[in-house]
């Protein structure tokens, strides 16, 4: 709609996965949503749906994603119900070679970013002649065996939100920028809001050495008013209510 669309048909084989404000937003822009319906085939007038039902079409745009094409795979590498079978360094039953991303499992873009890290460092770890260990988050004591630490613990996707994110901006200038249009890419947690929206001026970043940072709560200013929570496209911020008194 935004484009100069004036009739868009969104059609699914089954209920379509927007939801909330997504949805919203698409059906305000115009769209509408028809499921379920089976494609038989594409012609110039439109899409041929499998009960003889013609939706007439001047554009079509074919969106699919469910399943990897797997056909490339030697038959060293496993599958399992279409999807490439990893241990958990996303090594597949061929050592030498190493799968993430949507052919591993479906998920987000962050999940596939958090994967190659990962599986990058467990080949740099292999050429090395050592046998592979999960990334720490932090500097171990020694003699502390590494598989213990399995890192950040994992945001919980439902406070991923694309609430900021307008998809018709596609180039980023600055982080500023970046900030303001965030869909949690997972490529910096570094957009500042949480400073800029605090009442308490609660939050601040702090920078450590080699161009490390983090973003610490002053526990005597903050009033746990939930906006640092709420703002962050990143789900960063949680919010956990204190035992009660007596």
């Amino acid at each position: 709609g935004r484009l100069g669309a004036t009739d868009i048909t969104l059609i699914d084989i089954q209920e379509p996965a927007s939801f909330g404000k997504e949805r919203e937003h698409a059906e305000k822009a115009g769209a509408k949503f028809k499921w379920p319906v089976f494609t038989k085939e594409i012609t110039e007038e439109g899409v041929k749906l499998t009960d003889g039902e013609l939706l007439p079409a001047d554009t079509t745009i074919i969106s699919i994603g469910d399943a990897p094409d797997l056909d490339f795979l030697p038959d060293t590498v496993e599958t399992d119900h279409g999807f490439i079978e990893v241990d958990k360094h996303f090594r597949t039953t061929d050592p030498d070679i190493f799968a993430i991303g949507d052919a591993v499992k479906l998920g987000l873009l962050t999940d596939a970013i958090g994967a190659g890290r990962k599986a990058a460092h467990a080949i740099t770890e292999s050429f090395k002649g050592k046998t592979p260990t999960p990334i720490t988050s932090k500097a171990l004591p020694p003699g502390t065996d590494p598989i213990i630490d399995l890192g950040p613990q994992m945001i919980d996707k439902s406070r991923v939100t694309l609430e900021y994110f307008d998809p018709r901006i596609s180039v980023f200038e600055d982080i500023g920028q970046c900030g303001a249009q965030c869909s949690s890419c997972g490529a910096c947690r570094d957009c500042g809001i949480c400073v800029e929206i605090c009442p308490e001026a609660a939050i601040r970043k702090i920078e450590g050495e080699n161009g490390d940072y983090e973003y610490v709560v002053n526990e005597n200013r903050c009033i746990g008013c939930g906006f640092c929570a709420g703002a962050c496209p990143c789900g960063v911020w949680d919010l956990v209510e204190n035992d009660p008194i007596g």
